[in-house]
């Protein structure tokens, strides 16, 4: 079949819908005034932010939203509305100055929007008092007035509607779900678009026509926290994730490409088109696993410096009279070295999984049948034998790593942070990993090296995966530089900008 389908066709008139209505913005913002920031401190603010964005290691395409958000808290913290409404074109200076905006782009109407966002959510963050609420909601709701895109809810509308008519709910439930729609929406954001626990709960707000006028939105956030936490969720997040890996390369060809509602319209400009993309999404990988590594790295260092001068030099002083350097040295060199040796493992997909994306995509978009059931993964579960051999394994690999570092001079304290560090690494590892598997429709080959790789690094990679949960509520890191650096350059650096004005209208009046 070389017409789309039934489902083609609404998606490819929804694509143009919304490319049009994306033009007639930018027309728009083309003919308005723009902000133009001429401030001290483009450089210092660069550097801070590039330091920041490595102590929190965050996906990159949620840097700007964690910057407005860090920017609100700030703000906030002077309870002052005065503040507060004049807010917005102090944030455009930073964020500009910092590199996530271009100069000139923002429309000065954009800051009278903003300023109006940050006087009802800091009314709101008064009433609730809760960040998650309020503070982190204004800050996707600020990045959605800055870099607004309609393609992308076309798409997750796309995604959404493909899979409630694909999953079959009592094959994976074993019965219907009460609030599966709802469950099944927050999975797809969280496994094909990589949105945050910010962003899905912006966009059920949108959904629910919420806002904190409204006399339900308290009510409404407790049951969007249910929902987060479900059960469910994670579920559907696992298979969808699974599968998703299709609906993935679309979407970066959607974001990429202006005419890709005209490319639908020929089923062999798209596949090619879409093969095209396959490729770069390859090449993409690659190098964001490179880059992610160095970030790693640069995190690694940072994290362990300062709690080497925090807690291991003084321990070695207070107990042993004299800074043990070995251990200091092994757990300062070892995860960073560790993290690039893991960098050799990881293989990208080859033609079989190229050629399975396409002929997936193809089959949805131009295939005569449209329906295709999806259940639970048919790998069942390896029974009791597996499971204790697996907790064995775990604590024999522990253990016998521990035994050869205590030979080597290793404290308790020494050895605590070494497993703290081995395992944050094994699991900044791991996620790397699943970039590759998030572009995986047919399973990687499995050859000597990393059959030994997962042998080994599992067990560290499971308490890694738990100190990430926990470093990620409490970065003790984050936290010292936004104290310590943050509040004081930043606030040092608006101080000199509100002198250069001064200066200039003094200028201008002789």
């Amino acid at each position: 079949m070389n017409t789309l389908n039934t489902i083609g066709r609404n998606f490819a008139d929804a694509l143009t819908t919304a490319t049009t209505q994306n033009d007639m913005a930018a027309v728009s913002k083309n003919d308005s005034e723009k902000v133009h920031v001429s401030g001290a401190g483009r450089t210092l603010t660069f550097a801070y932010e590039q330091l920041r964005n490595a102590a929190e290691y965050t996906e990159e395409h949620l840097l700007l939203q964690r910057a407005i958000q860090r920017f609100y808290r700030r703000v906030f913290l002077t309870r002052d509305n005065k503040i507060v409404k004049n807010s917005g074109d102090e944030l455009i200076i930073e964020l500009t100055l910092a590199g996530y905006l271009q100069n000139d782009t923002i429309m000065a109407s954009t800051i009278d929007k903003i300023d109006n966002l940050a006087i009802d959510y800091f009314a709101a963050h008064l009433k609730y008092s809760k960040e998650a609420w309020t503070l982190s909601v204004l800050a996707v709701e600020v990045e959605r007035l800055l870099s607004q895109d309609l393609k992308r809810d076309v798409f997750t509308q796309f995604a959404y509607d493909h899979f409630l008519h694909s999953i079959d709910q009592e094959k994976v439930f074993g019965r219907q779900i009460p609030d599966f729609e709802i469950a099944l929406f927050v999975a797809i954001q969280r496994a094909l678009l990589k949105s945050d626990t910010a962003t899905i709960r912006t966009a059920l707000l949108h959904r629910y026509r919420q806002n904190p006028h409204t006399d339900v939105y308290g009510k409404t956030n407790e049951m969007i926290d249910q929902v987060l936490d479900s059960n469910t969720v994670e579920k559907l997040f696992r298979l969808v994730n699974r599968k998703g890996a299709p609906f993935r390369i679309l979407w970066r060809l959607i974001d990429e490409h202006e005419n890709v509602s005209q490319l639908l319209s020929s089923r062999e400009q798209f596949l090619s088109a879409y093969e095209t993309q396959i490729e770069n999404e390859y090449s993409r990988i690659n190098s964001r696993i490179n880059k992610g590594i160095v970030k790693s790295v640069i995190f690694l260092i940072i994290t362990k410096v300062l709690i080497g001068v925090a807690v291991e030099v003084p321990y070695d002083y207070l107990v042993h009279g004299a800074i043990l350097v070995t251990p200091l040295a092994i757990n300062l060199l070892f995860p960073p070295i560790y993290m690039i040796l893991l960098r050799f493992t990881l293989r990208l997909p080859g033609e079989a999984n190229s050629r399975a994306l396409t002929d997936t995509i193809d089959h949805l978009l131009y295939g005569d049948k449209h329906t295709v059931t999806l259940t639970r993964n048919s790998r069942s579960g390896f029974g009791l034998a597996f499971n204790v051999a697996y907790a064995f394994f775990f604590v024999a690999l522990f253990g016998g790593v521990a035994l050869g570092l205590i030979s080597l001079g290793f404290s308790l304290l020494h050895l605590f942070i070494f497993f703290i560090f081995l395992s944050t690494a094994s699991f900044l590892g791991f996620r790397l990993s699943r970039q590759i598997r998030e572009l995986e429709l047919v399973a990687g080959q499995q050859d000597g090296i990393t059959v030994l790789r997962d042998f080994l690094y599992i067990p560290f990679v499971v308490v890694g995966r738990w100190i990430s949960e926990k470093y990620a509520r409490v970065n003790i890191v984050a936290m010292v530089l936004d104290m310590v650096i943050e509040l004081p350059l930043k606030t040092i650096l608006h101080l000199i900008r509100q002198w250069g004005v001064f200066i200039t209208s003094k200028k201008d009046e002789l």
